[in-house]
This record gives C-alpha cells, structure tokens and sequence, in this order.
C-alpha cells in the first residue's frame, strides 16, 4: 500500500474548495506574474484617481474608490510640487531590449549568402552542401558561380 504523504504550509481554510471566479480574480488582480501584469495593463487601461483630503497625496490606482487599510501596492510616487505628491500603481515598465542583427542577411541563395558588415561592407558566405550520387562537389561550384553572377548583377 502507498502512502502519500506531504506536509501543507499556512491554514487549511485556503486549500478548501472555492469558486473559480474568486480564484481567477485573485490571480488576474494581485498576482506579479507577467500574463497578470498584462492583462491587467489591458483591460484595466484607465488610472481612478483618489485625493486624500489628510495630506496632499493624490493616488492613481487600478481599482476604484479609497484603498483598504493596510493595502500594499507596485508603484511609484513622485513629487508634483512643494508639498503635493502624487502617486501611480504600476508605473514602472520594463524596457524591452531590442537586438540589432550584428550581420544581416543581405542574399540568401540555396548555394550563397551575402552578409552586411556593421561597417556597411558586403561579403559572401557559402552554405554547406548535402552531398549526394547526383550533387557533387563539381555541382555545387556551379551553382554557387552562378548565384555569385546573379547576386553580381543585383547588387
């Protein structure tokens, strides 16, 4: 007989059954995880602003109406003036990195390739033949001559 055994961590109350609306809305709403992140950038374009009327903070968050009490949130404040702050629940975005091919490709032929330097410069490059009974060597010089004479004219 197997006996599975495994520990739980916090209260059981959690691992009871619940709905999957409140499961779905707890992930979508207060999860960090990038497909949360997204949709909550989606669908919940627009920033509700609230003025505390105690100090002179205005908040721009995601949901609606006054924050709970104790409420953590993603965000930054800024400085607006002397003494006003303001601040926006998930501000921050990271920057995407976007590569720039360090050698593109110009000419792609079945035989050559022509490649761009970053200088701006051109030069040929051969691909590898699969040799076989009817494609040998000779094949393959004559069908790159006569790319390298086509790509020639083109360019």
């Amino acid at each position: 007989m197997k006996k599975v055994n495994f520990s739980r961590v916090g209260s059981e109350q959690q691992y009871g059954p619940r709905p999957v609306g409140e499961i779905l809305n707890d992930f979508l709403n207060k999860s960090n995880s990038p497909f949360a992140v997204a949709y909550r950038e989606r669908l919940l374009k627009d920033l509700h602003p609230n003025k505390e009327l105690c100090i002179d903070l205005k908040l721009y968050t995601r949901e609606p109406g006054r924050m709970p009490v104790g409420t953590y949130l993603n965000g930054a404040i800024a400085r607006k003036g002397e003494d006003c702050y303001m601040f926006v629940e998930n501000c921050l975005k990271e920057k995407k990195v976007t590569s720039l091919l360090r050698s593109p490709h110009v000419w792609k032929g079945s035989c050559v390739n022509v490649v761009r330097r970053s200088d701006g410069n051109l030069y040929p490059t051969f691909n590898r033949p699969q040799y076989s009974k009817d494609f040998t060597f000779k094949d393959f010089c004559r069908e790159a001559a006569e790319e390298l004479l086509a790509i020639a004219s083109l360019i």
